[in-house]
């Protein structure tokens, strides 16, 4: 079809001639109420709260949001998850005549039993045969639509409500007397069927981040290994980083094993579970929150190709670990391909970045992959002005896309994001990347109406170890 399509694929050898949106969440679990049906997008926890409700004890949605945006998250977009057989509250009115019909209902807007705490308010309009609704939930005003004269106006008002679908029910009731009699009126309880929801369930949630929002990270807290094929499924489907947990009291052992189960460069596992303070004391939580606060703060200070371990991911909010692994254990864990989140300096912080792959030689760690989704991105937005441009055969078009994608890139090499090659005299063999859309280019192709462009790239690599060696010079030696 008509668009840009971007590929990427990984060679050997010689490579030749800032809140950074890819630092995002997506993050899917259960709540009190909100949207099933499409993503929110939130900037903080009071945001969070307005849309999703509070904290819940069967969900750690709340806990994992609290620590992404303490720990410096800046961004993410959320999406509930609720079981099969979900259902919404509902209330009908009646109308004012002396034998009084129903008029409208009024269905909460999402499955759950917050519906049971929504109350719907019909006063007297300050017009003459009018009436005003007020939303109450949890006993406050969330909503007001003031002197409506009719059913079709009140469903009108309430198009666009976050918290209600309204539909005219018909009454025969002639006007004025079709509009809803006045008193206050409770929705019943829906139900969120959570204990039968299952991979599955969230395996569709994570479908509602489609393509078109680019890449970012993406997780389901708390959850645990039933997840982890849906998640990397979906991240290699939208170039996505899965960020992946096992369950709070897994052992050394256990993590290792469910790191084994994945090969994917699209994902990385994380233990152990962080300890977050809060009003009513501290509780653990997975660590997934905290990670992707910490590849924020990496991709908004250098780059995506920054590692976001080490003293970038000193924490400020997480206060504590489920078991503070000792460096051999760290050792055990990173060998074992999971990223261990240990104490060091007296501070917890993320102390690796590894990929699930079993390719070492190229996605050892997860900075390859999150690279290549970046450039990957970019490339797309650089290019899509250039889709149904006619093709001219002087090569102005394919110089002109030859420029763009060097746009993309030049300012990577810059940031050292790409990995420069010199000779032995410490001449520029190459910048760490290279454009071609000359060779990629025939006669044939053009004809079908396809432009091509090769991207090469050779991305930095990481001082995950730093090799150091001390030497006792005896008193009487030189140095």
């Amino acid at each position: 079809m008509p668009g840009v399509n971007v590929t990427t694929a990984i060679r050997s050898g010689q490579s030749a001639q800032n809140i950074a949106p890819s630092g995002r969440l997506f993050v899917a679990g259960m709540a009190d109420r909100g949207s099933v049906a499409d993503p929110i997008l939130v900037q903080s926890l009071a945001e969070f709260v307005a849309h999703y409700g509070d904290r819940v004890s069967y969900s750690h949605l709340y806990d994992n949001l609290a620590c992404f945006f303490e720990e410096g998250g800046s961004q993410a977009y959320v999406i509930r998850v609720v079981g099969p057989s979900a259902t919404k509250g509902t209330i009908t009115l009646v109308d004012r005549a002396g034998t009084p019909k129903n008029t409208v209902k009024f269905d909460a807007a999402n499955p759950g039993a917050w519906s049971a705490n929504l109350d719907v308010v019909v006063a007297n309009g300050t017009v003459s045969n009018t009436v005003t609704i007020t939303l109450l939930l949890n006993d406050e005003a969330v909503e007001v639509h003031r002197d409506m004269a009719s059913p079709a106006a009140i469903v009108s008002a309430f198009i666009d409500s976050e918290y209600v679908d309204v539909t005219d029910l018909g009454s025969a009731t002639a006007a004025p007397d079709n509009i809803p009699a006045a008193g206050t009126f409770t929705l019943s309880a829906g139900s969120d069927d959570r204990a039968s929801a299952t991979s599955t369930h969230y395996a569709a949630a994570l479908a509602k981040f489609v393509y078109d929002l680019g890449d970012r990270a993406v997780a389901i807290p708390g959850v645990g290994s039933t997840v982890h094929a849906s998640l990397v499924t979906h991240a290699e489907a939208n170039r996505r980083i899965a960020l992946l947990s096992s369950d709070e009291t897994d052992s050394i052992a256990n993590v290792i094993s469910d790191a084994a189960a994945v090969d994917s460069d699209f994902a990385g596992l994380f233990a152990p579970w962080v300890k977050i303070n809060a009003a009513t004391g501290p509780r653990f939580t997975s660590p997934e929150g905290y990670v992707a606060a910490v590849r924020n703060r990496a991709h908004s200070s250098d780059g995506p190709w920054r590692s976001p371990a080490g003293q970038i991911a000193a924490a400020k909010f997480v206060t504590g670990l489920k078991y503070d692994y000792t460096r051999a254990e760290g050792d055990e864990l990173d060998a074992g391909k999971v990223s261990a989140i240990r104490v060091i300096a007296n501070l917890p912080r993320l102390y690796g970045w590894r990929s699930l792959s079993n390719d070492v030689d190229n996605f050892s760690l997860l900075s390859a992959r999150d690279i290549l989704n970046y450039v990957t991105t970019k490339c797309e937005a650089a290019l899509e002005e250039y889709v149904f441009q006619t093709i001219d055969a002087k090569g102005h078009l394919l110089s002109a896309v030859h420029g763009a994608l060097v746009g993309v890139m030049q300012p990577i090499a810059n940031a050292n994001g790409v990995f420069a090659k010199y000779d032995a005299n410490k001449e520029e063999v190459d910048p760490g990347y290279l454009v071609d859309t000359d060779s990629v280019n025939t006669i044939d192709n053009l004809a079908l109406n396809e432009v091509r462009a090769l991207v090469s790239l050779r991305p930095s690599p990481s001082a995950a170890l730093i090799s150091v060696t001390i030497v006792k010079v005896g008193l009487l030696s030189g140095l």
